[in-house]
Order: C-alpha cells, then sequence, then structure tokens
C-alpha cells in the first residue's frame, strides 16, 4: 500500500469534515431555532446530542468517544483492502469525513468542558435531529449496504 492510497481519503474525509464542522459552527453562532425550509419537510433547529446514533448512550461520552476513536482507526486500515475509486471506496471516504466530523467536534466539546455535545440541526419529517457528519455516514453505509446486497 502507498502513502498516497492512504493520502487521498484521508485528504477528502478532512475536508468533508470541515465543512460540517463549519456549517455546525455557522448554525451554533447564529443560534437559528425552528428555520422552516420546505413546510411540514424540512427544518434546521440547533440542538445538541452527547450520545451517538439518535442519542443513544448519551450517559457514556467518554466511552463512545474512546470506541468511535478506534473505529476510525479500523476505517483507516481497512481502506488497505479497498479497490481505488470503487463505490465501497468512495463509500469509506464518506464514513471517515463522517466520523471526523463528529469525532472531532466531540473531542473539541470535551477539552473545554462542554460535555461532548454534537451539533445537530437537520429536522427532516419525523427523523431525529441530525447533521451533515451523519448524513455522509449513512450514506456511506447504505451504499456499502446495497452494494453487498448486488453482489449476492
Amino acid at each position: 500500500m502507498t502513502l498516497n492510497k492512504y493520502l487521498y481519503p484521508v485528504f477528502i474525509a478532512t475536508f468533508l469534515a470541515v465543512i460540517d464542522n463549519l456549517v455546525k459552527y455557522f448554525i451554533r453562532n447564529n443560534n437559528i431555532q425552528e428555520f422552516v425550509v420546505v413546510e411540514n419537510f424540512l427544518t434546521i433547529d440547533l440542538t445538541y446530542n452527547t450520545g451517538i446514533a439518535f442519542g443513544f448512550l448519551s450517559d457514556y461520552t467518554n466511552t463512545t468517544y474512546l470506541i468511535s476513536l478506534l473505529v476510525l482507526g479500523w476505517l483507516i486500515y481497512q481502506i488497505n483492502d479497498i479497490e481505488k475509486n470503487s463505490i465501497e471506496f468512495y463509500s469509506f471516504i464518506l464514513i471517515l469525513g463522517g466520523a471526523l466530523g463528529n469525532l472531532s467536534e466531540r473531542g473539541w466539546s470535551l477539552l473545554t468542558g462542554d460535555g461532548g455535545k454534537v451539533t445537530d440541526f437537520i429536522e427532516l419529517l419525523f427523523i431525529p435531529s441530525f447533521n451533515i457528519a451523519d448524513s455522509l455516514i449513512t450514506i456511506g453505509i447504505v451504499s456499502l449496504l446495497l452494494m453487498e446486497f448486488k453482489n449476492r
């Protein structure tokens, strides 16, 4: 495995994480509450989440942060076995970017004594609030699952 095969996905994932954190910063600094984008469909509403998916394990922020760091390392390692420029490769980049986005914000929040919270702001229909990083992770996982079902 060449260093370039690691650098390219990590660079793209880092870029996605920076975009995610910039948008979260904008939402927080402008305290955007109940901004209706599409009536009864899409609203921007600032909330915070100390857990992982849908607030799960919200009382164990330090533990979930450490587990997430291990998963991040595993994701970077897994890129070694994936064919470059495949759908699986880009799915892993999306998951990696989302993980970096949420992990960096959660890490900063833990360091500054803010409880390890992550900014959520997208409310779509009945789905609990989420953010861009969550979307990247979801799209990546769904793409991997679709590829797995297609290959069966």
